[in-house]
């Protein structure tokens, strides 16, 4: 009898002893990290510093670029919001770092970013592999690029804005909904050519899908969500989880077709026709058609959600402010086509302030610190330490300069005289800083002034009822975006 007793009690009692042993082992963790470390000394909260729970937290929660600048207002420009992780604001102190072309990118930090299973340009952490695959894009997204194509985006987007104006003002539109489809088809041609013509239908909820699944790889052990895909009584769950796959067979058909047109003509400069190129001034490694598909894929997604995600915050602030409406309107109406949009300055000021308010990337960038560590700040920051920044707190940490940084404001950026003007440009970064800034931030710029222009020209945008400040709210989820991932808004059109 007893011993069947100690028996039965034995694997319990083993189970309850890793218990323990495992929570000791954590706790004895937690008080290294927060107590013994190097960093220790680097100020910042002690949950933060002693695990990653809290900045796993955060990031579920969609707010963990807000809740760092919190820390920064409280702490001051350098600060550890996880145990081997530090974030820095010092503008001339984010410069000297990431200007740097010794310091990789830390791999687990963008991981998360893989489509399909593979590897694209973002997710390589070394700065030489990064450089070669990064300049193709720089190419083919220069003005004088830009311009050769400026016929078809204006096509591209009236064919939206005809779109918008079906509803007649009478029923809301999801701007962001037309956004994604409009930039996909406006990406495709500096990605394969003006040839390539890939199926939107589906891009909208794959792509929104897709950066809450960031959201799942950075937060969550990939075999907590990844069965969800087999289980089919959570459709949602399990299309999220396969869109990663379905942004993958996007960007492998894009490269059937450019591969097919660059067989039968000669094509203006794209993105494939650099990458494939083995003359080009800047050749790139040999690809599989693995690699150079979710390559594609990722730089579709980068090119389409960096616009689509801030022009959507700009329409929601357009429509809630009437009078700065009326004002951009009267510009562009008296701007005659859609050439030199660059000299309309209430324009470039609402993009500008957009970018700043809102920026399209939160966390901009990571870098490894090498071997020898680095002292930044006065603080000595050991080899293998992440280091990042993010543009949202480069004005919100500066009240000197932006006394309403929490407001959107475009009026900040119209005087040109005042004498604090550059050194607010400077601190609005949205494209990330230094030697990994995006590539493709001028293809942003150039395509959100036509839209603006074409849909403030036709229509006058108000908000419909369900887009209240709370499903407006700004969710962190690779970029910004609001929280349902959609901008509800009513678009009347002006009538003659």
């Amino acid at each position: 009898m007893l011993d069947t007793v100690i028996q039965s009690a034995s694997p319990l009692a083993t189970l309850l002893a890793v218990m323990v042993s495992l929570t000791a082992y954590q706790l004895v963790k937690m008080i290294y990290y927060a107590n013994m470390h190097t960093l220790r000394r680097v100020p910042g909260p002690w949950i933060s510093s002693a695990t990653s729970l809290w900045i796993r937290w955060q990031r579920w929660h969609g707010r963990l670029s807000l809740e760092a600048d919190k820390l920064m207002a409280k702490y001051g420009p350098i600060v550890r919001i996880a145990p081997n992780l530090v974030i820095l604001n010092d503008p001339e102190a984010v410069e000297k770092v990431f200007v740097r072309k010794d310091l990789d990118t830390s791999p687990t930090s963008i991981r998360a970013l893989r489509v399909g299973g593979h590897d694209w340009t973002v997710t390589y952490p070394q700065h030489d592999i990064a450089r070669q695959r990064r300049h193709p894009v720089m190419i083919a997204t220069t003005t004088k690029n830009l311009k050769a194509s400026h016929t078809t985006f204006v096509h591209i987007i009236e064919n939206m804005v005809r779109d918008l104006g079906v509803s007649d003002g009478k029923r809301s539109e999801d701007i962001v909904h037309h956004l994604r489809i409009c930039t996909l088809k406006n990406s495709q041609i500096i990605m394969g050519g003006s040839a390539v013509d890939l199926d939107a239908s589906d891009f909208p909820r794959v792509v929104g899908e897709y950066n809450f699944l960031v959201v799942w790889r950075l937060c969550l052990p990939s075999w907590l969500f990844e069965w969800l895909q087999y289980v089919p009584i959570f459709p949602h769950a399990r299309f999220r989880v396969q869109s990663s796959d379905k942004l993958f067979e996007l960007g492998s058909n894009l490269c059937q077709q450019a591969a097919k047109t660059q067989l039968e003509s000669n094509q203006e400069t794209n993105v494939h026709q650099l990458f494939t190129d083995d003359t080009a001034k800047y050749p790139t490694q040999s690809w599989t058609s693995p690699e150079l598909g979710a390559e594609m894929a990722g730089q579709v997604l980068a090119a389409t959600e960096t616009t689509s995600s801030a022009l959507a915050f700009i329409y929601y602030e357009l429509a809630k402010n009437q009078q700065l409406q009326k004002e951009l309107y009267k510009e562009v109406i008296a701007h005659e086509g859609y050439e030199d949009l660059d000299s309309l300055k209430l324009l470039d000021a609402c993009i500008k302030e957009g970018l700043r308010f809102r920026p399209p990337v939160a966390l901009t960038g990571s870098r490894l610190v090498p071997k020898g560590g680095l002292n930044v700040l006065g603080y000595y920051l050991p080899a293998g330490t992440v280091v990042t920044t993010q543009s949202l707190s480069m004005s919100r940490q500066r009240p000197d300069l932006f006394p309403d940084f929490d407001s959107y404001n475009p009026l900040r950026w119209m005087d040109d005289d005042d004498e604090h003007s550059a050194e607010r440009r400077r601190l609005v970064v949205p494209f990330g800083v230094g030697a990994r800034r995006c590539p493709g931030g001028n293809m942003a710029t150039y395509q959100m002034r036509l839209i603006l222009v074409a849909t403030v020209r036709a229509f006058r945008i108000t908000l419909a009822p369900e887009t209240t400040p709370q499903a407006m709210e700004p969710f962190e989820a690779n970029g910004y975006r609001s929280r349902h991932d959609r901008c509800d808004l009513i678009f009347t059109p002006h009538r003659a």
